[in-house]
């Protein structure tokens, strides 16, 4: 997924530029370096997440239902798995801050010493505050003064809540940096809307004294509440100073300083031994850093996307009671702190180029070699040549895919792929067009989003102009 602002720019349809903001107004409002990116229509939320410089990108939330004020909340909206072990670290019945015409509450929330999650709702109190709340129009005329009349426009148009609407004091925490998560859930009556918010600093921080303050831009900050820091799960936390290798694409090495692992999220120092060249970030090979893997006491090894690791976060929750070691790079570091040792892992675990094709045509999207990739990543591959249809089967998952066939199977179960041109299906400008599994000159080609339901991830690759190469980083 874009930043929050990249994803209205697109749904709004406004112009190409984005207003000019001093650096520190742009990471207070979660869009710090995605002016001027200009790439292929791609509705994949993971692969739009991947941009250079993320100094302050909108967090990947999940699609939730009804977050109603009560304990586990806030667990089911955000993570996915046993969620049993945070419970007692869940807070609900937090402070509250109202004035003449709104009350703002955060209904639960998590801190996991990274990152806040929580569940916050704004109740209007009187009937011109009800009407301008639920039209969205309080929400519109805040963006009025820094974006214009267009995105107020824009915002009554489609309801979306818009950068200006959500603030913290998230850098006094963290000053190089972090980013807000928004994501809309149902109303919860006629008067009040309920928000999923993670504030996200950019690394780890640990338990703090003082409560992170977080309000709406309508009501000001006079009218902040207080989310406490203080309570968190207890982390894994190693400080190697190791040599690592921290690319495994690339083979650069540096010095691991330190390596914090809670339930959900990661947090990763490491310091290079050499600068990398000057294709190193244009290329974004700089994606293929932090390659971590969890052996776990039972044996089985989850890599980071197995566990959904995106920017610090997991969609999955770790049991750290269970966790053996945690391999880097090539290195394997108990997590009892004892001597480290080399892994044993093999190659197809660690990232690697595959062959990325671009499909012509207005709804245009990124297609792979579907044996290509099953052989570099180790997959089970077979191909019918009676019926054009390959079987390809990797984490347990099989997906049955025919040429000239937009449906699909997973695990014998149909599905679709579709290009959605709006993230909302109420929009009125809301289309779907069918993406396609295509076989030219004997080879097999399939839509990338199809890998999600291999959890890896696939950033496109770029050459030294900063231009679609014709190969995507995959990485397991």
């Amino acid at each position: 997924m874009p930043s929050h602002i990249h994803e209205l720019w697109e749904e709004l349809d406004l112009p190409e530029e984005y207003p000019e903001l001093d650096e520190t107004s742009v990471l207070a409002r979660v869009n710090a370096a995605l002016d001027g990116e200009s790439r292929p229509k791609e509705t994949h939320m993971k692969r739009k997440l991947r941009l250079p410089l993320l100094l302050a990108a909108a967090l990947v939330l999940l699609t939730g239902t009804m977050a109603a004020a009560y304990r586990t909340g806030v667990l089911e909206l955000f993570f996915q798995g046993d969620t049993s072990q945070l419970e007692p670290y869940v807070q609900e019945a937090l402070d509250t801050a109202e004035n003449e015409d709104y009350r703002l509450r955060v209904d639960s929330c998590l801190y996991d010493g990274q990152n806040v999650y929580s569940v916050v709702t704004v109740e209007a109190l009187n009937d011109q505050a009800t009407e301008d709340l639920m039209s969205n129009r309080v929400i519109a005329e805040t963006h009025r003064e820094t974006w214009g009349e267009e995105m107020v426009e824009g915002l009554m148009k489609s309801g979306s809540t818009g950068p200006e609407t959500f603030h913290c004091n998230q850098f006094d925490f963290s000053p190089d940096g972090g980013g807000i998560g928004i994501h809309d859930l149902p109303n919860p009556d006629d008067h009040s809307r309920s928000w999923q918010i993670s504030v996200e600093f950019h690394s780890y921080v640990g338990p703090q004294e003082q409560p992170l303050e977080f309000w709406v831009n309508f009501m000001g900050r006079d009218y902040a509440v207080d989310i406490p820091l203080h309570n968190m799960a207890q982390p894994i936390h190693l400080t190697p100073n190791e040599e690592v290798v921290y690319n495994p694409f690339t083979g650069y090495k540096g010095i691991l300083q330190e390596f914090i692992l809670t339930p959900t999220s990661f947090s990763i120092t490491t310091e290079p031994l050499q600068e990398p060249d000057n294709l190193y970030h244009i290329s974004w090979a700089d994606q293929a850093e932090d390659c971590f893997f969890l052996r776990m006491k039972d044996g089985t090894v989850l890599s980071r996307m197995q566990l959904g690791g995106l920017n610090g976060q997991f969609e999955t929750v770790v049991d750290l009671s269970q966790v053996e070691s945690i391999i880097y790079g090539y290195t394997e570091f108990p997590a009892d702190g004892s001597p480290s040792f080399p892994a044993d892992l093999p190659e197809t675990l660690y990232p690697f180029a595959c062959t990325e094709i671009i499909s012509p045509g207005e709804n245009s999207y990124f297609r792979f070699p579907v044996e290509e990739l099953c052989r570099k990543l180790g997959a089970d591959y077979q191909w019918d040549e009676a019926t054009q249809t390959a079987t390809a089967t990797y984490r347990g998952v099989t997906l049955t895919l025919t040429a000239g066939e937009y449906r699909y199977q997973v695990n014998g179960e149909t599905a679709e792929m579709l290009y959605k041109t709006r993230y909302d299906p109420t929009d009125p400008e809301y289309e779907e067009f069918p993406q396609y599994m295509s076989l030219e000159d004997g080879v097999l080609t399939a839509p990338v989003t199809l890998l999600d339901h291999w959890s890896l991830d696939y950033p496109t690759l770029r050459d030294g102009q900063g231009e679609l190469s014709g190969q995507m980083l995959v990485i397991p």
